[in-house]
């Protein structure tokens, strides 16, 4: 995670025509990176939501990454939005990490 996350520092990726994640630089800990994410919307890409992400590893190598995200909706969404948008921005997250990894290619 904590390359994946390296190689994408500064970028924005594109999630479609309207939707991008933007990446701040990574802080990496003890089985842990902090990362700043934007998901942006919409014609002149208003924030939707903007906080940190979190990446933390289990003791065990055979359990995944947790990842969680604390932040807040600059665009002020509902609540329920808000938490299903984030829900999404870290379902994005971990897709696109698993389709990066040699890992995802092997089977």
């Amino acid at each position: 995670m904590q390359e994946w996350l390296s190689r994408h520092r500064g970028q924005t990726l594109d999630l479609g025509r309207t939707r991008q994640l933007e990446f701040g630089v990574p802080i990496s800990a003890a089985r842990a990176v902090l990362v700043a994410v934007t998901l942006q919307d919409g014609e002149g890409t208003t924030t939707r939501l903007g906080g940190v992400v979190r990446a933390i590893a289990n003791r065990s190598e055979s359990q995944p990454v947790r990842l969680v995200f604390e932040g807040r909706s600059p665009a002020h969404l509902q609540p329920e939005d808000a938490a299903s948008a984030a829900s999404e921005l870290l379902g994005t997250i971990s897709r696109l990490v698993a389709e990066d990894e040699p890992v995802a290619e092997v089977a």
